[in-house]
């Protein structure tokens, strides 16, 4: 089974791209290969819903070029799920965004759930962008951030995580939420270790994502 990832971030470096398929294989199957793909045109990195629009359009080629070459699944790699529909009117094999994966998931384990972003600036624009993913009313009761805005989280993994470790504490006691999705792929490896420090499941939407895509290859779907 072949996988295409799908980074919708411009410029992302072999090696880079080569460690997160690293951390995600450990999570599929022994017979599933995934490669990932990065903007080589679209100079953009997704911060915003202007950003989502201006690279729809190379997203949509990369998705096309990953059928063409064999895959059995397409995931986008970030957590606006950019140009998902679009993809999936084009193409004939499961395409799974990173957002709506987790949000679909948490229901199976929580009655509501919380979701931690990277920027606080972007909470207006994911109140309205989640409830079309198919969740219910209230299912995602509150939605925080830490505020990294302008600095790698791969580069400060320790402040990231020390800032989410505050932040779903925040959303547990204030909002009585049973579950924290992680709002930003760049938080990928971080659910772990953050539940077992907070004692709720947390879900990564990276490893959510391809994990659903494989389940839905494995069933015909």
């Amino acid at each position: 089974m072949k996988i295409r990832i799908i980074n919708p971030d411009y410029g992302v470096g072999e090696e880079a791209m080569a460690q997160r398929c690293s951390i995600l294989q450990q999570f599929v199957g022994p017979d599933v290969e995934l490669s990932m793909v990065c903007l080589t045109q679209t100079k953009v990195e997704i911060d915003s819903a202007a950003d989502v629009v201006m690279a729809g359009p190379e997203i949509l080629e990369l998705a096309k070029q990953a059928e063409q070459d064999g895959c059995d699944a397409v995931v986008l790699y970030c957590f606006s799920d950019p140009a998902a529909e679009a993809c999936r009117e084009r193409l004939r094999i499961p395409v799974v965004g990173g957002a709506q994966a987790s949000v679909l998931q948490a229901p199976l384990v929580a009655r509501q759930s919380g979701v931690i972003l990277s920027d606080p600036a972007r909470i207006g624009e994911k109140e309205l962008f989640l409830p079309t993913l198919g969740i219910g009313p209230g299912r995602i009761k509150a939605i925080g951030a830490i505020h990294f805005q302008g600095k790698s989280i791969w580069d400060n993994r320790e402040e990231a995580f020390a800032q989410l470790v505050e932040e779903g504490k925040r959303l547990i006691r204030e909002q009585g939420v049973q579950c924290l999705i992680l709002g930003c792929l760049s938080f990928l490896g971080l659910a772990r270790p953050l539940s077992e420090k907070l004692g709720v499941p947390v879900i990564d939407p990276a490893i959510a994502a391809v994990c659903t895509a494989e389940s839905l290859v494995r069933q015909g779907i």
